[in-house]
């Protein structure tokens, strides 16, 4: 008896069900990712025990691995007018109305929304990861990607990037019984300012997340670049101190304290739960994924150039440009004649209780007052030992036994 293998690709793509939303397949045309390190600097001792350093360090490291999916799945390049209109028919169905682009006014009236129409099929298939044809029988998704046969194939590939650049310095002083009551003194002093770029990827709001030392998803699967900008793990100043004193008695002292800037975060626009159909509402660059950084920043955007104190502005900006507007996705339906975009900017608002449906990139409140950029980390540890030997003596004792 014979059994297909169930990590075979032909095996998942044959049974219909994808390779789940996170990437664990490998790109045939992987690469090991590299680094390339260079270091300048500088050392100079000031006096005696005392030495000054200073060394610019820049590394860019290619060809790590991000997920994509790559089926592109969502991607609006890849259409099915002919899935949408089906869609479509679908649910105006099941809200007591007529079939067609002449039956969406009815459908909205009786309470649609595009999470509804995308239910049945009009949104990307990257909401089932599955293809549509698995779950509607007779048509497949508005948006299927390459192959509408094959579910989202996010494969592994070498194609992340990062740069480092920082100029490092630190100061070293050494010195014995440098004043009454210390045998021995030694204190460092470093202090780093450097900045770390990278593609970016992962879950953009969420640092533990998107770590590229981890393997995560990219955040546009046809231009992985596109948000290049500060890394999760980014820091632009570093401070440490510390030292250790040789006490008489056996005793010694010792610190060591940091003072690091905040790390870097995106900012993104928020999820919002409505379910399906999410590529009409976050995906605003037509690639298939969605809940992308908000247009006009890079990853790590805040603390970056966007603080506390201009945040609101950034929101205002974003609401009056984009909110209630089409994504690329609602686009294409509005360039295809399917829906007008009063329709996609009505559609859902009354029952889901907001000032634009789900049909739309939607509206986000203004921070509330108060707010406060991220904090500096903040360490310091203190410890007092005491070293003693003890002189053991033994003593021989001779004893005798008479029976």
């Amino acid at each position: 008896m014979t059994l297909p293998n169930p990590n075979y690709v032909g095996t998942l793509l044959d049974s219909g069900l994808g390779f789940g939303t996170g990437a664990s397949m490998f790109d045939p045309n992987y690469k090991t990712p590299r680094s390339v390190q260079i270091n300048a600097g500088i050392q100079r001792e000031l006096r005696p025990g005392m030495v000054l350093g200073a060394d610019f360090v820049r590394n860019v490291q290619t060809h790590y691995l991000l997920g994509i999916d790559e089926n592109h799945t969502g991607d609006i390049n890849y259409f099915n007018k002919a899935n949408a209109l089906a869609a479509i028919n679908a649910t105006n169905s099941q809200f007591g109305c007529t079939s067609g682009t002449a039956g969406i006014p009815c459908a909205i009236n009786n309470g649609a929304t595009m999470s509804a129409y995308a239910g049945n099929g009009l949104t990307s298939s990257a909401d089932f990861d599955q293809p549509c044809a698995a779950i509607f029988v007779t048509y497949g998704c508005a948006f299927p990607g390459i192959n509408p046969n094959a579910p989202p194939l996010p494969f592994l590939k070498s194609v992340g990037r990062s740069v480092y650049n920082g100029l490092q310095t630190k100061l070293i002083e050494n010195v014995k019984q440098p004043f009454r009551g210390v045998r021995t003194l030694n204190f460092q002093l470093s202090y780093s300012l450097s900045r770390f770029e990278n593609t970016g990827g992962g879950a953009a709001d969420n640092p533990g997340a998107s770590d590229q030392d981890f393997i995560i998803n990219a955040l546009d699967n046809s231009n992985p670049n596109r948000y290049f900008g500060p890394s999760v793990l980014d820091r632009t100043h570093q401070i440490s101190f510390g030292g250790y004193a040789d006490l008489p008695a056996g005793f010694q002292v010792s610190m060591i304290s940091h003072f690091w800037s905040p790390l870097a975060v995106s900012v993104v626009v928020p999820n919002t739960n409505l379910g399906p159909g999410e590529i009409f509402r976050t995906d605003f660059t037509g690639d298939g994924t969605v809940q992308d950084p908000m247009p006009g920043t890079t990853v790590g955007n805040f603390d970056r150039g966007i603080n506390a104190s201009n945040l609101n502005a950034a929101i205002t900006n974003y609401n009056n440009t984009y909110a209630g507007q089409p994504t690329p996705a609602g686009q294409v339906l509005i360039q295809n004649g399917l829906f007008t975009l009063q329709q996609l900017q009505t559609i859902g608002a009354a029952s889901l209780g907001q000032s634009f449906g789900d049909g739309v990139a939607p509206a986000v409140p203004l921070a509330p007052p108060g707010q406060v950029n991220l904090a500096w980390l903040r360490a310091l540890d203190m410890k007092l030992t005491w070293t003693h030997a003890f002189a053991e003596r033994f003593t021989k004792i001779h004893r005798a036994t008479v029976t």
